[in-house]
């Protein structure tokens, strides 16, 4: 496998439109980087043209040292996987995943044994004589990504791999895909619009938004010390609960209650002492139990946690209690802040 590396990459489209704004990444040899953000951030945009299949307006797009910018996608030595599977309904699992190496025009005995390899490593080998018409969807996009596989490419691209398939498949397609990392030490580029994908998967998220790269980190990193509001509300479900909070005499003042701030939190945030900043709270980070009080409009169970909804003054806020709790509308809850969040109003941008 090869490093990849993303210079200074746009986007611009022949009606002036960009898609994509000075994105800069290093891939290194066998990581698992996903590109997670909402539709039309960029995200398959910047895949495609590491594929060759859009144009790279400006920056270059490096591959194992070589300067690939200007290549044909069949000359980049890349194995792309799409959302729709693209297999071919009249071949069989074993000719779809062997039809790359034919037209390579490799020999047909080591063709037949990447094939066999592949089908192992992705338990198709029962499934080698079907049509595709005969597979389940999970199965059909285990071929596609076994017809990658036996091009044992520089680089993998997922486009989005999982996103026809149901919450079941989703999910045992996903653990697939960990193992095939694990098993091929890969080098992966992985876009999605599912989070839970992206924590699941990543060694590194990219998190974008209309064009921009917002932060570049583990998924621990985006999850605990998100860059921005973005960030912070994009990563994590259900998502942070945000608050306009006045800070002034050790207290961030929000409408109806007011948080203590820690010894650490009044040197972070003392230049903004008299200022209004957004204060965030993940739902898990709240606890029942303190000087917050909530008033309940739902409870729901989901067997380990409950996330109960409730308002605080003018505020909707979200709790995710590890318990089963059975709170009924109307009731109140006191509840605290285990770990709190600092946001500026004007940049966005986390307080740090």
């Amino acid at each position: 496998m090869s490093d990849l590396k993303l210079q200074h990459l746009d986007k611009i489209y022949d009606n002036n439109v960009q898609a994509v704004f000075d994105f800069n990444l290093n891939v290194k040899d066998g990581e698992f980087i996903v590109l997670v953000g909402p539709s039309g951030c960029g995200k398959s945009t910047t895949l495609r043209m590491v594929a060759g299949l859009e144009d790279i307006s400006a920056g270059n797009l490096i591959i194992d040292g070589k300067d690939v910018t200007q290549m044909p996608p069949k000359d980049r030595d890349i194995a792309m996987v799409f959302q729709n599977y693209a297999l071919y309904g009249h071949m069989t699992v074993y000719e779809n995943m062997a039809f790359s190496l034919m037209l390579r025009k490799e020999n047909k005995n080591e063709i037949h044994q990447k094939v066999l390899a592949a089908a192992e490593i992705l338990d198709l080998t029962s499934q080698l004589n079907k049509k595709p018409n005969q597979l389940s969807g999970g199965q059909r996009q285990r071929v596609a990504m076994g017809r990658a596989i036996v091009r044992t490419p520089k680089v993998f691209l997922f486009d989005e791999p999982l996103s026809n398939l149901d919450a079941r498949l989703r999910g045992s397609t996903r653990r697939e895909i960990m193992l095939l990392h694990k098993r091929l030490g890969a080098t992966i580029l992985y876009v999605t619009h599912d989070q839970t994908e992206a924590l699941t998967l990543a060694d590194r998220i990219v998190c974008m938004s209309m064009g921009h790269v917002q932060q570049i980190g583990t998924p621990l990193e985006l999850y605990d010390t998100p860059a921005n509001l973005f960030v912070a509300s994009f990563i994590g479900l259900p998502p942070m609960n945000l608050f306009d909070a006045e800070i002034k005499n050790g207290q961030a003042v929000c409408d109806s209650f007011a948080v203590d701030l820690t010894a650490e939190e009044k040197e972070l945030l003392s230049k903004y002492n008299g200022q209004t900043v957004t204060l965030g709270v993940r739902p898990e980070n709240v606890a029942e139990g303190g000087n917050i009080k909530i008033n309940v409009f739902s409870n729901e169970n989901l067997g380990m946690n409950t996330l109960v909804n409730g308002t605080a003054g003018n505020h909707k806020i979200t709790c995710k209690f590890r318990d089963w709790c059975t709170y009924k509308p109307g009731d109140t809850v006191n509840v605290s802040f285990n770990k709190r969040h600092f946001f500026d109003k004007n940049t966005t941008n986390a307080i740090r």
